[in-house]
Order: structure tokens, then C-alpha cells, then sequence
């Protein structure tokens, strides 16, 4: 390998869970460099107070027999110190995680310098689709036995930071000082591994190059969609052909008349889209960087970490969207909170100034845009638009959240870095929001709640700090902040906070309803189409109200099927025991189950030599698409629908897709409970409907992932137990091909003028 010539040790830990003082550390691993050799590694099991949770038992293999007698954390703590060195650089993978608990256990290391792999492997590898240890383990080939064991991640981590050691030594003089200079801004253990860099400089680094997309080939084929009629709806019946909305796009090119096509995620259909001649896509601004923000960035006299490594990338990679940068850990944060574009910002606005015949532009961002007449958008969004909106299906969703308001607190904390007053703010509001949630992941925000003198203080202090000299993407989030706890904001709207699993806090707020909101700001005043699953040309429940006129328009779904099957004799539990071969994706309706799947298959499946990769122990989302993809042989990757949903995999990836329940709304949810009763009959008229929009929404994810032969098993027992069972039989079976049948509507829609 080739390392670092100064003293460092790689360090890591297994412990049974991730609070330090409440969890505990139960096994301990380091290896010791100096003059770029291996000169000491060490291991030690260690016994703990409480239980092993059985998933970190299965995870890591430790049983509560196996440190039943052995020594404690702080028996062992002097043995420890020697092995880490006096005076190393400390080097692990997420190390402020393991210094944290072992600070936990007694041993404070936080004085010590200190680099972590995986931020800079986000630097050199801006290729990889994720930064953790088991991914660039399996692409980079890296020892890493025994996998999820103390000393197998050090070992690893060891090798990682040989091959980024190399790609550093490929920086030329003028890349090379940059980064020193950078660093400088930060000291400790960064700037003592770029001050160890030879000042002989290499030929330019090879891995600073612009990041590709991978767009799905359309054939020459168009989609017939017709002009809407004035104050008419066209809801026109998508199908499950990935190149659908390629081809959409293609045709309305070709046209005169200007349109708007809304996305439900801009950034994903950019991966898979080719923009022909004419048509440009409009960014949210929250995606956007704001090279005001960015030249603020970089004058700072000091700089943490994450901001350090963010300047770098800024520098290199000359982004102009945070989908071109390779974003890692705390940077979302500080781009979230102080990098994106405002409404104001010149980058956001001069989109809207472009020319072009077809803008394709997100869900929200459009809706929001419809929201504000003062919009600079509107300049160009003229009264002869016609707006085509795509995966219309999910358009209460996306209009819930442009309608009302959202803060996420973690992004106001990123953007308080080095502002007393406002880290003051921040400090009081995350003592607000945990006490008024009440512990509950899920809190409604009561009236009396509004009232308290706590939260009249908090309103009095963004006041104040709102009237200071504040980075405009800080201030929008303040007067998001404002919105949300303004005493008027009840009963007009629902109002809660809402805990994450990372115990990331956010609040939000929602109207009742947003139906009559879109006839408001779209139906009455533009030609709309909306791209509708199969069936729901007629009616889509809470998005299009009943008043306003509509013309359904159906096409054959034909070729593109997928075969669905409900096997009687089939479960979950007898396909894990016998996994079929090739990568399948299963989908269950909670964590809890899919923890439980992981619980009681994970050893076995693993020792067969087949990967098994679960929603919630094995990073986010990013992590388990690349890790899913790295795999070979038999790979099982188990989340609920409303992660895949959002899943990005390449055509020909997938064998099958297993759906073991089906994908019914939460009861609980806010939104949803609220919605409901507004029907007369919330479960037939309300959240079956949902749940066929959304088994279609994932029928066509799979369609733009599976390999040619890939198919679709639907396992939950309720299809024969339940007496909607037949209803959602009948709606997934068409999909396996249909018989052309032309109504009355469909003659006069193939008698127009189609483009």
C-alpha cells in the first residue's frame, strides 16, 4: 500500500447502537502506521452493560456469549491509549461517530487531529454512488474480513486510505495549492495530510470531471396527446413504457405552442432524460447554487470540515446544480442552508428568461410558481401554455407540500455556523420542538401550543434577527420559520412536527384540501393535461375537484406489460428460505417487519453466499442502490413502497419484484386521516384509489429497471381474504396486455387533431 509517511491510526469500533452513554462499545480495533508501514494492530472484545440487540447481534456476529467475560471498555482503556499512539493522526470511516462513543465509555479523543475516509473519498471518487465501506469495498476490491467485525473495517478502511492517498498524489502544483490553502482554514489533521503531499506535483487529477447522466433511448414512435379544450381537464392514460415521457417531451418539441411538463422528480428524470433542440429544464432553486453564497464560502477566514471539502468541489467540479457535486455527510446541510439559490437569486432567475418551446420543470417548484403571481417566471408562463403534468397521480402529494410550509431544522442549524444570535435561535427552537412533541413522531400542533409564552418568545426573536444582515437563503428559511408558528396559521391549516428515524426534526403545514387550490391556480387559468395511471381517466379523488369538466383519453398499453401473479402457496417467509437466484427487490409495509425479516434471514442467507440488503440497517438510500447494484449472485433488497418509489436502477437490473403487502397509507398519517374523511366513503372512494395509483407508480418503477423477462409477485393474503381483494386482483391484471376497445369518448378524442 501506499501511505501517508506521518504517524496515524485507523480506528473502529461495533457497539450496540448509536447513543453514546446509552449504547455501548463491544468491540475495539486499531492499526498503527508510521513512515508508511504497519507497525502494531490490536483487537479486543468487550463485555457491556444491557442486551445486544438481536439485529446488531446478526449484524456483527458478536453474541452476548462471546464477551460474556471479558473486560469492560474501562478496564481496557490504558491498553487501548498505547495501542492508538501519542500524537497519531486518528483515521476511521464515519469517525466522529466511533470517537463519540468511545468518549461515551470514558476515553475522550475529541482533542486529537483527525481525517475521515469517507469525506474524502467523496473528494477523489465523485463517481461512486455512495461513500460507505461495504460499497467501495466491493468496487475497489478492498480486504475487508471479517465484513461488519472491528478490525475487517479497519483493514479496509487502511486500503481505502492508500488508494486516496494515491489519487491526492495525482494533483498538479495549482490543485495541490488550493487544497492546501483551503486547509489551512481548518487545521488538525486535514492540513497535516495535505501538507504531507510532495510539492512535486503530478499531471492534473483524472478524477476531476464532469458527472454524466444515463438517459433511456426512445424509439421514433410519439404519444398522441391532444390540446385541451377550454375549461376542460384532459387526463390522458400513461403506460408502463420507460420511455414514455422521452417521448412526450420529443413531440411537444417539435410544436409551436410553448409547454410546461411538471415532473415528480426533476433530478431523477434528468439522469434518464435527453432534452431534444428546444426544450431546457428549469431547476428548483433549492438545487441551484448561488455563486454569491458560494464566493462567501470561500472567503471565510475559517472553515469546518465539511465546508472545506465543499470549496474544493466547488472549485473543481464548477457546479451549477447540486446534482454535479459529489455531496456528502454535513455538505447537504450547509448547502441546503447557505448555498442554494432564493427566489431572488440571478442564477434562478435567468432560467425563466431562456427561450424555448418546452420547459420541463418539478412538481413543486411549478405549483409554487402558481402560488405567486410576482414569480419571475410568469414573464414566460403565459396565458397559451399548455402545462402537461407527469405521474398526475402524485400531484396531492407534491401540492400538499407547495401549499403549505416546511422548515427542516437541521438545514437552520447548518445555516447558523458562526451567527451567535442566530445558533441562539436554533438552540431554543430544538428545545421547543422537542418539548411541545412530546416525544411522538408525529405531533399536531395544538392552539394553546401556538399561544404559549415559549413560542411568542421564538416568534419575537426572528423578528429581531430577520431585521439583520442575513444570506437570503437564511432568511427564507427564518420566514418559513415565522409562518409556521404565527398564530393565524390554525384552523386554516393542519399544523404538526415530525420526527425522523435519524431523529432529524422538520416542521410542516398543509391545507385540508388542495383540489380547489389547483382548479384555482391551474385548471381555470391554462390548457392542462395530466398523465394519469390506467383507470383513472374519469377521476382522480382530491386532485381534480368534481365541478370541473374533464376528457378522458385512452391509449393501448400494449407492448408494455408486465406479468403479475398472486400465488395461493407462496409467502415471504417460503421464498426467503429458498431465494430465488438473481436480484430481487421485496417490498413490505414497515420497518418493523423488515427488521424483522433481517432478524430471522440474515445469518442464513448470508452463509448461503447471497446478499441480503434491509431499509434501515444498511445506510440510506444512495448506500443501498449502489451496494444493490455492486452485489453478485442472489441479492434480496428489502424497503417499504414509499422508498422504492424514489429508487434509481438501470434498465436491465432487476429479475423480479415482490410485493408482500400492499401499499395502503398510513392510518395515522396527518394528511391522510385529515383527507379521508372528507369522502364519503373514505377507504373505497379515498385510499383504495391511492393504493391502485400507487401499485401502477410501481409497477412502471420496475418496468425502468427490470431485465427483459422480470416479473411481478404480489404475496399479501388480503387479496383473497378482503373483499376489495378482487377489485386490486383486476386493476394489477390488466397490465399483463389488453384487448383495444375504442368508447364513445375515444372516437371523438381519435376524430381530433392529435400531435
Amino acid at each position: 500500500m501506499c501511505l501517508p509517511p506521518f504517524p496515524f491510526t485507523v480506528l473502529d469500533t461495533e457497539t450496540t447502537g448509536f447513543v453514546p452513554r446509552v449504547h455501548h462499545v463491544m468491540e475495539f480495533a486499531c492499526v498503527r502506521c508510521d513512515g508508511g508501514k504497519v507497525v502494531d494492530t490490536y483487537e479486543v472484545l468487550l463485555s457491556v452493560e444491557g442486551e445486544i440487540p438481536p439485529h446488531v447481534q446478526v449484524l456483527t456476529r458478536i453474541r452476548p456469549e462471546a464477551i460474556k467475560d471479558q473486560p469492560n471498555f474501562a478496564a481496557k482503556t490504558e491498553e487501548i491509549k498505547t495501542h492508538i499512539g501519542e500524537g497519531t493522526l486518528l483515521v476511521g470511516q464515519n469517525l466522529q461517530y466511533d470517537i463519540g462513543m468511545i468518549r461515551g465509555e470514558g476515553l475522550d479523543l475529541t482533542d486529537r487531529e483527525m481525517i475521515d475516509t469517507s469525506m474524502l473519498a467523496s473528494l477523489v471518487y465523485p463517481e461512486f454512488a455512495s461513500y460507505s465501506l461495504g460499497y467501495m469495498s466491493a468496487v475497489l476490491k478492498l480486504n475487508h474480513e471479517p465484513e461488519h467485525r472491528a478490525l475487517g473495517d479497519v483493514r479496509a478502511t487502511l486500503e481505502l486510505l492508500s488508494l486516496v492517498w494515491e489519487r491526492l498524489l495525482e494533483m498538479n502544483e495549482t490543485e495541490l495549492q488550493f487544497a492546501r490553502e483551503t486547509f489551512k482554514k481548518v487545521g488538525g489533521g486535514y492540513m497535516r495530510l495535505f501538507d504531507a503531499l510532495p510539492d512535486t506535483s503530478g499531471k492534473g487529477a483524472s478524477w476531476i470531471a464532469p458527472m454524466k447522466n444515463s438517459a433511456i433511448a426512445a424509439d421514433g414512435s410519439d404519444e398522441k396527446i391532444g390540446t385541451p379544450l377550454e375549461n376542460t381537464v384532459d387526463m390522458v392514460e400513461e403506460n408502463l413504457d420507460p420511455a414514455f415521457l422521452q417521448r412526450i417531451i420529443n413531440v411537444s418539441a417539435k410544436k409551436k405552442e410553448p409547454t410546461w411538463i411538471a415532473v415528480k422528480n426533476l433530478d431523477a428524470q434528468l439522469r434518464r432524460l435527453s432534452l431534444p433542440t428546444g426544450a431546457i429544464a428549469i431547476h428548483p432553486r433549492q438545487l441551484l447554487l448561488d455563486q454569491s453564497s458560494a464566493s462567501a464560502l470561500q472567503e471565510q477566514s475559517t472553515l469546518s470540515v465539511e465546508e472545506a471539502l465543499l470549496c474544493l468541489k466547488l472549485k473543481w467540479f464548477n457546479p451549477r446544480t447540486r446534482e454535479e457535486l459529489p455531496l456528502h455527510g454535513g455538505e447537504k446541510e450547509i448547502w441546503n442552508g447557505r448555498l442554494a439559490c432564493t427566489e431572488s437569486s440571478p442564477a434562478y432567475a435567468e432560467q425563466f428568461s431562456t427561450n424555448a418551446s418546452v420547459r420541463i420543470i418539478d412538481h413543486r417548484q411549478f405549483l409554487t410558481i402558481l402560488r405567486s403571481p410576482s414569480h419571475p417566471a410568469h414573464k414566460t408562463l403565459t396565458a397559451d401554455a399548455h402545462i402537461i403534468i407527469d405521474d398526475a397521480s402524485m400531484l396531492e402529494d407534491t401540492a400538499t407540500k407547495a401549499f403549505g410550509h416546511y422548515l427542516n431544522a437541521d438545514d437552520l442549524r447548518a445555516a447558523a455556523n458562526g451567527n451567535k444570535e442566530l445558533t441562539s435561535l436554533t438552540d431554543l427552537l430544538m428545545i421547543w420542538l422537542e418539548r411541545t412533541r412530546k416525544g411522538e413522531d408525529a405531533h399536531h400542533i395544538t392552539r394553546s401550543e401556538l399561544d404559549s409564552a415559549e413560542t411568542a418568545g421564538l416568534r419575537s426573536q426572528i423578528t429581531t434577527i430577520l431585521e439583520s444582515n442575513l444570506p437570503a437563503k437564511t432568511h427564507e428559511m427564518l420566514t418559513e420559520l415565522q409562518s409556521l408558528i404565527a398564530p393565524t396559521i390554525l384552523p386554516e391549516s393542519m399544523l404538526w412536527i415530525e420526527c425522523r428515524m435519524d431523529k432529524t426534526l422538520s416542521m410542516h403545514s398543509a391545507l385540508p384540501a388542495v383540489d380547489l387550490m389547483l382548479d384555482e391556480v391551474l385548471y381555470k387559468k391554462y390548457k392542462t393535461t395530466l398523465l394519469v395511471p390506467r383507470g383513472y381517466t374519469q377521476v382522480l379523488p382530491e386532485i381534480v375537484p368534481q365541478r370541473r369538466a374533464v376528457r378522458s383519453i385512452k391509449h393501448d398499453i400494449a407492448p408494455h406489460t408486465v406479468h403479475v401473479s398472486f400465488p395461493e402457496e407462496t409467502s415471504l417467509q417460503t421464498m426467503l428460505k429458498n431465494p430465488p437466484t438473481g436480484k430481487s427487490i421485496v417490498l413490505c409495509g414497515s420497518k418493523r417487519v423488515i427488521e424483522e425479516i433481517y432478524i430471522t434471514n440474515a445469518e442464513r442467507i448470508e452463509d448461503s453466499g447471497a446478499t441480503l440488503i434491509c431499509q434501515g440497517l444498511a445506510g440510506g438510500q444512495g448506500r443501498m442502490e449502489s451496494e444493490f447494484l455492486a452485489a453478485t449472485g442472489t441479492v434480496i433488497w428489502v424497503l417499504t413502497p414509499w422508498m422504492y418509489e424514489g429508487i434509481e436502477l438501470p434498465l436491465g437490473t432487476t429479475d423480479r419484484l415482490f410485493i408482500e403487502s400492499l401499499p395502503f397509507d398510513h392510518p395515522n398519517q396527518p394528511v391522510f386521516t385529515r383527507r379521508k374523511d372528507r369522502h364519503r366513503n373514505g377507504f373505497e372512494d379515498y385510499a383504495l384509489p391511492r393504493v391502485e395509483c400507487r401499485l401502477f407508480r410501481l409497477l412502471r418503477t420496475f418496468c425502468k429497471q427490470r431485465k427483459v423477462d422480470g416479473d411481478v409477485v404480489v404475496l399479501d393474503r388480503r387479496l383473497r381474504e378482503k373483499g376489495y381483494g378482487k377489485r386490486i386482483m383486476a386493476y394489477l391484471s390488466q397490465f399483463e396486455g389488453v384487448t383495444k376497445t375504442v368508447s364513445a369518448t375515444e372516437k371523438t378524442v381519435d376524430q381530433m387533431k392529435l400531435f
